[in-house]
């Protein structure tokens, strides 16, 4: 019996001493190997970050400078008509130094359209808030523009006045010729003063254009 019990613990031991225990080690995450993972990742989630700010700023600056654009193209096309109005008026009223057919026809016909013309372009003005009706700019056109109209009326009376002597019949020829010339020397006087005032208004509209547009 006692040799029956040697043999089995014999046995056992010869089994422990031929399967080695195998011992498993597991390493714990430190937080070296933590961050190592992690950075990769928040750099990646940075740069996309960045890329969309950029993208955004890029837009709205594009946008900006779209918008700014616009507005001085429409400043621009408000400008050019304002001074394109008054150069016309200031061609139609260059009397020059004499009185011939073709300034007689202006005035009598163009003059008053070309008048209209730089009202309707006044009225239109809604970028050049300093030439809008109602502005101290915008009042200095339009008193001129009023101005305009009475001495076209005058001009254009003045001038059937003129076209009436010439055509009627007088048993004094002489008396007709006087009557034309103080016409025609009441014509230009009036279109002498108007010429010089529509120049003025040209000069300074330019300057106000330069130093706004430059601006």
């Amino acid at each position: 019996m006692i040799l029956h019990a040697a043999s089995i613990a014999a046995f056992f031991v010869d089994q422990l001493t031929q399967a080695p225990v195998q011992i498993q080690c597991v390493q714990q995450s430190t937080p070296e190997s933590w961050l190592k993972q992690w950075i990769p990742t928040a750099v990646s989630l940075l740069s996309v970050g960045i890329g969309v700010w950029i993208a955004r700023w890029s837009f709205r600056a594009s946008s900006e400078r779209d918008r700014e654009r616009w507005m001085l193209d429409q400043k621009k096309a408000e400008w050019s008509r304002l001074l394109e109005s008054v150069a016309n008026i200031n061609q139609i009223v260059y009397l020059g130094k004499t009185m011939n057919r073709e300034i007689e026809e202006g005035l009598k016909n163009d003059l008053k359209p070309a008048i209209r013309a730089l009202s309707v372009a006044l009225a239109n003005c809604i970028f050049l808030e300093d030439f809008r009706p109602n502005s101290e700019n915008g009042k200095k056109i339009t008193d001129f523009i009023k101005s305009a109209y009475i001495t076209s009326n005058k001009i254009s009376m003045r001038l059937e006045m003129f076209d009436s002597t010439r055509e009627k019949e007088t048993s004094s020829e002489g008396n007709r010729q006087d009557e034309l010339v103080n016409y025609v020397n009441s014509i230009l006087d009036d279109g002498f003063a108007f010429a010089g005032k529509t120049s003025d208004l040209l000069l300074w509209l330019q300057e106000e254009a330069a130093k706004d547009l430059m601006s």
